[in-house]
């Protein structure tokens, strides 16, 4: 099994100086990222990192950041090589439209009217309708 397993494989090798990015455990990054942002929004890796010694066969230093907190001798499966991206600055910034946000409503509340509760959602919050009189608008024209 071990001979067909290692045909797939290829061995990592990184010298001193080399640039590598951190793959990020679920170990590394509850301790600097906020608990409130969702696992999928977290990137995979990290970095670029250097790196500032070869420790053994498997295991090498980098020079990490303070935020990091973790050991910075690291496994190489942990370890991805990194391409730099001189060519394309905004290689690290998303590629998606920003969300659209309404600044500027048509319409300003002139008072609210009326208040109704009913039920309940998922979660135990309740479902809160509000009847509103807009300003400029004649009261038979509140929604």
């Amino acid at each position: 099994m071990k001979k067909y397993a290692d045909k797939g494989r290829r061995p990592l090798e990184f010298q001193v100086g080399d640039k590598v990015l951190l793959k990020l455990t679920p170990q590394i990054w509850k301790k600097f990222i906020s608990e409130s942002v969702h696992r999928g929004l977290i990137p995979k890796y990290d970095g670029p990192f250097e790196i500032v010694k070869r420790v053994s066969a498997v295991a090498y230093k980098l020079k990490l950041p303070e935020r990091l907190q973790i050991h910075p001798t690291v496994h190489v499966s942990f370890l991805k090589p990194y391409h730099g991206g001189e060519q394309d600055p905004t290689r690290k910034e998303a590629r998606r439209a920003p969300p659209t946000v309404m600044v500027q409503f048509d319409r300003e509340v002139d008072r609210i009217l009326n208040k109704k509760v009913t039920g309940y959602r998922k979660g135990g919050n309740m479902i809160t309708y509000y009847l509103v009189k807009w300003k400029g608008a004649a009261e038979i024209e509140a929604s």
